[in-house]
């Protein structure tokens, strides 16, 4: 995949879809940054990449901090020297109606998944992807980057701005040959889905039952999409897309579900 002695920087990464990332970067011999906002998950991570022999950097700071930002990428390029692939996974969702939404709630969704994603994509690309002419950042959307969710205003709004932020900066940094993507993840198992599972099964089953491949994705199935775009030697020419990894469930926005022979 051409991530060998690469530096690749991932936000959220303590668990979910971001470890996985971190992991799999890892087997393809990157160099793996981690960042998340808890230090206990952030030192469980390393520890566990740590027992299979991978050697990661842990950072902690909060995303939609400019101070933490800051001060994480000046760490990534003192002790790594540069930054040869970001990939924003950080994010929050709560659902909440929109005529009971806080400006509070607006603001911490917008600035997690939007803002944050831009200042570490600055913040890299000032110290790194722009004086050495390469770079290669790939942002965490989601089905919300496509089309609404219920009661998710915040999130919804925050997800479709990303994917505009997406392609500005492709448009704005091509000219330093640096590639900017988007990945949006269907239903995903992380431990997040799983809970919400066992707290509405029902809904939970005729969610997975509209998803055209008929299940919904592992962590790893996102991480290989979000490495393949990552890669210059597979993904060289693509930039500014926006790709759904998420059983079809794109393409089907008719309101039908999926025909199914008995």
């Amino acid at each position: 995949m051409g991530l060998e002695d690469k530096v690749v920087v991932v936000t959220g990464a303590a668990r979910g879809i971001g470890f996985a990332t971190v992991e799999l970067a890892a087997r393809l011999g990157a160099r793996p940054v981690l960042c998340d906002l808890e230090p206990s998950a952030v030192g469980r991570a390393v520890d566990q990449l740590a027992e299979s022999g991978v050697n990661a950097l842990g950072l902690v700071g909060d995303v939609s901090s400019p101070g933490d930002v800051r001060a994480n990428a000046d760490e990534v390029m003192d002790k790594c020297g540069r930054v040869d692939v970001l990939v924003n996974n950080a994010g929050t969702h709560t659902t909440t109606p929109a005529r009971d939404l806080t400006e509070k709630h607006w603001r911490r969704e917008v600035d997690v998944c939007m803002t944050g994603s831009f200042l570490w994509a600055q913040a890299v690309a000032v110290r790194s992807m722009i004086p050495n002419r390469t770079g290669s950042i790939v942002n965490l959307g989601s089905g919300a980057s496509l089309a609404a969710l219920p009661n998710s205003a915040s999130y919804v709004s925050a997800k479709h701005g990303l994917v505009g932020l997406t392609r500005a900066l492709a448009v704005d940094w091509a000219q330093y040959n640096i590639r900017v993507n988007c990945v949006c993840p269907g239903f995903t198992w992380t431990d997040l889905s799983r809970s919400v599972m066992e707290a509405n099964p029902d809904v939970m089953r005729q969610r997975i039952d509209r998803i055209p491949l008929g299940a919904g994705a592992q962590p790893e199935d996102i991480a290989r999409a979000i490495i393949f775009l990552a890669s210059d030697e597979r993904a060289g020419a693509i930039s500014g897309v926006a790709l759904p990894v998420d059983g079809g469930t794109a393409a089907l926005l008719s309101g039908y579900s999926a025909p199914h022979d008995k």
